[in-house]
């Protein structure tokens, strides 16, 4: 049963096709919004986009090379045009590619700052022209805890796109909202992902990544999509330019 909420509404979600990013779709799906499924992996986009059709909600796919920043306008324009609006915009297609300061190559700055800084940008710029003319809509990008502190594992590349991700959420909504354009962010802690379980793959590493998150557990790519849920609510209609942490209480230690 959909709840309401979202119905009649446009949602394009990068990186849509697994872990937190479908978790996104599947929720927005489940309240009643179109759902476009943006990712560089067209095929799973697709499997994810038909198993929600399934379920008789509305999911549409879209394969996106987001670190070709023309194909960007066109992706925003094409999930604009299925319904002649564009409500909701999800950032938050990513990559983190570790490596100590000393090492890291001009590949991994290009890779990490294409991705997960250059693309969300013109994303965001491209989305905030439809919704101008519609006078509303509802912008969430994904930061991270490493938007705050240094990530545990060096990445320095990877914490400053997250830190310009929180600081394009203040400076868009600053801009934004006297057009009626809520610009928020996400910051999730450790997610229990496929990929992060994969990482964790002894009960040993699981209980030292475990050990510092005070309510005792990873977050699930659920806890991520609620979020992300509420901050495209009307409930958050008075939201503007805020980072909403969902880390299990990391930072507050």
């Amino acid at each position: 049963m959909i709840a309401a909420g979202l119905e009649g509404q446009t949602a394009l979600i990068t990186g849509g096709a697994r872990g937190i990013g479908e978790a996104i779709c599947e929720h927005l799906a489940g309240l009643g919004a179109h759902v476009v499924v943006a990712d560089l992996d067209g095929a799973t986009a697709d499997a994810v986009a038909a198993r929600i059709r399934a379920t008789g909600l509305l999911a549409t796919s879209c394969t996106i090379d987001l670190r070709d920043v023309a194909t960007i306008g066109a992706m925003v324009d094409d999930a604009w045009a299925i319904g002649d609006r564009l409500d909701i915009l999800v950032n938050n297609a990513g990559v983190a590619l570790a490596a100590p300061l000393l090492d890291a190559t001009v590949e991994q700055w290009e890779i990490q700052v294409d991705v997960n800084l250059r693309a969300p940008f013109f994303a965001l710029q491209a989305a905030a022209r439809h919704m101008i003319v519609a006078g509303r809509g509802k912008i969430v990008n994904l930061a991270s805890t490493s938007s705050f502190v240094s990530s545990s594992t060096p990445e320095a590349i990877y914490d400053l796109t997250k830190g310009g991700i929180r600081q394009l959420t203040v400076s868009a909504a600053v801009e934004l909202s006297p057009h009626g354009i809520n610009v928020n962010a996400v910051a999730p802690g450790t997610i229990g992902t496929a990929l992060t379980r994969a990482v964790l793959d002894t009960p040993e590493k699981m209980a030292r990544s475990t050990a510092r998150i005070p309510c005792g557990r990873l977050g699930e790519s659920a806890d991520i999509a609620a979020a992300v849920a509420f901050l495209v609510s009307d409930a958050a209609s008075y939201m503007h330019g805020h980072t909403l942490v969902v880390d299990g209480g990391w930072l507050a230690i």
